[in-house]
């Protein structure tokens, strides 16, 4: 029987934690500190164990039958590797959890903290540091690190008194718990003075777009970690649905949900048969439908869309209320989809429904009813087939 371990300790580990236990799948969850486990409620199904463990340590855990879910931090190099390796000694199937980067657009990126903290020496103003307490005793290297330096960490008793051992005055330190909105770090930079803010590429659920946005306002620079290295994995929905698989739980339907289009963007990427077909049936429901590809059908009207003759971009997204990813290219299609996702927009893949955060569906009209209708992925030919009949009866 397959057995599923999962390593947290970040929000998307947390997240899908509730979604395993919400589907009655059992997993063992490895957090490294007593605040992890605080954070994380009870839930049927999931069982916590608090402690760092060694390599040695995680091997006894698994054995060949077992799924592990990496979900620690992407900055956690050391335990993913050790992870990794336990899998490789134990037979045990290795998945990562990835957390996407965001867009760092005028942000100075330097590879690690011990460049951070070169630049800091050399760079004068106050700092709003909000890289965790982990390493925070390498930035007492810099020259009147008590003064400059507003360390944002979280509010234990171990962290605290870190902070204090290292040397920062209590009115230095920032002890808080996030996520943080874009007025809190506007407060905070304000509060502290702040002319740099130090991150990490936190992506999404880190909070990374608010501290951008807030540094962006005051008028500040940022001066961002990179990850160590650039990882391939799952995202938390593609995890989700992996699991799933993995447990032999069907997945839930997709909600049928009828919203109006009338003025909203539509964004469709390509313009082939596929693309042709959707713009039909979104014209008779009033979007506003803009199109990028380089070449278009003869079989689309210009006079009717946006049309842009170009490559996709991703800012081609921008304000999109739906997006359509329909070229004859796979990576393209991926690209959208993960941009899509990354942004929250709903977006239709045409040739991978996985990917797809909203199925288009087949639409059936008459006597005043409309009717949609999408497979749940086991035969496709029977939506035309009962589109067909149900459109008889409608007409």
């Amino acid at each position: 029987m397959k057995q599923l371990l999962i390593f947290s300790g970040t929000t998307e580990g947390h997240s899908l934690c509730r979604f395993l236990s919400s589907h009655s799948i059992p997993a063992h969850v490895y957090v490294a500190t007593a605040y992890g486990e605080a954070v994380m409620e009870k839930m049927p199904g999931i069982t916590i164990h608090t402690g760092r463990l060694s390599y040695t340590e995680m091997a006894q855990q698994m054995h060949e039958n077992c799924v592990v879910v990496d979900a620690t931090h992407p900055y956690a190099s050391e335990v993913t590797e050790n992870i990794k390796s336990a899998c490789a000694a134990s037979g045990a199937q290795y998945l990562r959890l990835v957390r996407p980067a965001q867009s760092s657009d005028g942000v100075h990126i330097v590879p690690d903290t011990e460049a951070a903290v070169q630049w800091l020496c050399q760079t004068p103003g106050k700092v709003l540091l909000t890289t965790g307490s982990k390493e925070l005793d390498a930035y007492t290297a810099i020259p009147d690190y008590q003064q400059r330096l507003y360390p944002r960490v979280l509010p234990t008793a171990e962290v605290l008194q870190k902070c204090t051992a290292l040397g920062f005055p209590g009115a230095s330190i920032l002890a808080m718990q996030g996520p943080f909105s874009h007025e809190m770090n506007v407060a905070l930079l304000h509060k502290t003075g702040a002319s740099i803010l130090v991150t990490k590429d936190t992506g999404k659920s880190g909070g990374f777009a608010e501290k951008l946005s807030a540094a962006r306002e005051v008028g500040i620079q940022v001066l961002m970690i990179a990850r160590p290295v650039s990882e391939e994995g799952f995202t938390l929905e593609e995890m989700q649905q992996k699991l799933l698989a993995e447990f032999d739980v069907q997945k839930p339907p997709r909600f049928p949900l009828f919203v109006s289009l009338l003025g909203k963007k539509v964004v469709i990427i390509g313009a082939g048969a596929i693309a042709a077909r959707r713009i039909g049936v979104l014209q008779k429901f009033g979007a506003d439908i803009h199109v990028i590809a380089p070449e278009i059908s003869q079989n689309i009207d210009l006079s009717k869309i946006c049309y842009q003759a170009r490559s996709f971009q991703p800012e081609d997204i921008n304000g999109a209320f739906l997006v359509i990813a329909a070229t004859n290219d796979r990576t393209v299609n991926h690209e959208v989809a993960a941009i899509c996702k990354q942004h929250e927009i709903p977006v239709s893949v045409a040739d991978c429904a996985e990917e797809s955060t909203f199925y288009f569906p087949a639409i059936c009209e008459g006597n005043g009813l409309i009717a949609g209708l999408v497979s749940d992925g086991s035969d496709h030919h029977a939506v035309s087939r009962t589109a067909k009949k149900i459109r008889e009866i409608l007409e």
